[in-house]
Formats: structure tokens, sequence, C-alpha cells
């Protein structure tokens, strides 16, 4: 358990440094991009998703629980996209991987359709 939560608050830091210095070094075009994130029910998974929401980029959010999905939504913009998922169940991250893969184009990172969510 510890791992998994030193794991995310690990990647969630590297996250926004790397963002942070890439917006100061260039101009990023962060237009119809996405940033998946696990762990934003609470700390540094949902810090790092409130504040790439507010820098404009396109945040694909997992939580644990639904009320972490609930209390999410009601301080994000209308562009997040909510998953439920337990990183330590492989049958859900498969799930949420086909989900994110089929509104993702390819390998570019690009919006495909939300219409189909």
């Amino acid at each position: 358990m510890w791992l998994v939560i030193m794991s995310t608050v690990i990647v969630a830091l590297i996250v926004v440094l790397m963002i942070s210095w890439w917006k100061r070094k260039a101009k990023l075009n962060i237009n119809g991009r996405f940033v998946l994130i696990t762990g934003c029910d609470s700390g540094f998974g949902r810090e790092t998703a409130i504040k790439l929401d507010k820098m404009g980029i396109r945040v694909l959010a997992t939580c644990l629980t639904k009320e972490g999905e609930q209390s999410l939504k009601s301080v994000m913009s209308d562009k997040l996209i909510t998953f439920q998922m337990d990183v330590t169940n492989s049958q859900q991250v498969e799930e949420v991987f086909q989900k994110v893969k089929k509104l993702l184009d390819g390998k570019s990172g690009k919006q495909d359709s939300l219409s189909d969510k």
C-alpha cells in the first residue's frame, strides 16, 4: 500500500515539475492534450489534477471512490473526465486503459471523440 502511495506521490511531483519547467522554457502546446493522474481522491493526486486543470490541461483522473470523484468534479472545470479505479486491481486498470485508449487517437494524446464516453 505504501509503495502505491509513494509511487503516486513521486509521479505527481515529477509531472508538476516537468510541466512547470516546460511552461517557463517554451510554449507548450496543450490544446487537445490529456494527462492521466491516479489517486485523485485526495493528497498529491488531487492537487496535481487541480493545478493542471487550472493550467488548461485536460485531466483524466482516477479515484478509488465515487465520493472522491464527486468531490473532485465539484472543484474542477467541465473538461475533467473521471474514472473509478483501484490501482491494485488489474481488471479495473485494464478497463480504464481500454476506455482511455478509446478516447485517444493513437499515441498522440489528442482528443478523438468524447461523445461515445
